[in-house]
């Protein structure tokens, strides 16, 4: 499947589409690629980037914002981890909702003990683990920059409320999109310049030159945007931000990453059909690997 990035009207004129191929350097200039380049495989690399893509989902749904760089911190892993670093909650961190429990599950994702049920090709523990740590670091860093060299393209202080999804918003993307209302924090809504910087904030979960993330396909939306309000989206693949997902394959559904975001277990024991084409039942692993209770895995 090809992904084709594009800009719904979000009721300003003249905007530029914020699209996944959006390149975002470290001095807050943007280059839009050619069209050759605006269609872009939905390459997943090795369950990588879907995931960072729920990630910021998940952040967005539970803290109410996008601040990474702040929000999560790199930690040592511990000898018993057997892993020098791994990314975490920093202390930084104000849970909106849920105390943060599918941010925690995804986060928990990057444990290699997934590693005896799961596919990796289709997810890879280590290979979540090693970039993440390595894309906040990058993140800081570009914040770093940005505020002494460029502070008025940093990311606004802002306030995220999801208005919409999962949900297609018919830009042939790699997977459902989430819509969020974007707001200053005295509850004006973002310019389209402040609503372009909002992007950077991105970095950590591979936008632009930061990883170049085909699931992020940061946008503006009027689809479902209140009145007067900025909205934007980003599209994760099915499954991993809730069991309201756009899946659809009969009575043994398919789930892109063979695993689903259902916290109350109510799909325990339901059929399922993994990625390989096996049909079999969603397991729980919260007894094994209890950092990433919430998800159900078809293995």
């Amino acid at each position: 499947m090809k992904k084709m990035f594009g800009l719904v009207s979000a009721g300003f004129f003249g905007l530029v589409a914020l699209q996944g191929c959006v390149a975002t350097s470290g001095d807050g200039s943007e280059q839009i690629g050619s069209a050759s380049e605006a269609a872009t495989a939905c390459y997943t690399n090795s369950g990588l980037n879907p995931t960072k893509a729920a990630l910021a989902v998940a952040m967005a749904d539970e803290l109410g914002r996008w601040v990474p760089d702040k929000d999560l911190a790199r930690v040592n892993g511990g000898a018993a981890t057997q892993y020098n670093y791994i990314v975490v909650l920093s202390g930084n961190a104000v849970c909106l909702k849920n105390n943060c429990a599918n941010t925690r599950a995804l986060l928990g994702q990057q444990d290699d003990r997934l590693m005896s049920f799961i596919d990796q090709n289709v997810f890879n523990p280590a290979v979540f683990r090693n970039d993440l740590s390595a894309s906040l670091e990058r993140a800081q860093t570009m914040i770093s920059d940005l505020s002494r060299n460029n502070p008025g393209t940093l990311p606004p202080a802002h306030k995220l409320t999801r208005v919409g999804g999962p949900i297609d918003l018919g830009l042939g993307a790699c997977g459902p999109h989430y819509v969020y209302q974007a707001d200053h924090l005295d509850g004006s809504p973002l310019t389209s310049t402040e609503a372009s910087n909002l992007g950077k904030a991105l970095c950590t979960y591979g936008f632009g030159s930061c990883g170049s993330n085909p699931f992020i396909a940061y946008t503006l939306t009027g689809q479902g945007c209140p009145a007067g309000r900025t909205c934007i989206a980003v599209d994760p693949a099915d499954g991993d931000n809730g069991t309201s997902t756009t899946t659809t394959a009969g009575s043994a559904p398919t789930y892109p990453m063979n695993r689903v975001y259902n916290p109350d277990n109510s799909l325990l024991n339901t059929a399922c059909t993994t990625t390989s084409g096996k049909v079999t039942k969603l397991s729980s692993r919260c007894s094994t690997v209890p950092a990433t209770c919430g998800y159900l895995y078809c293995s």
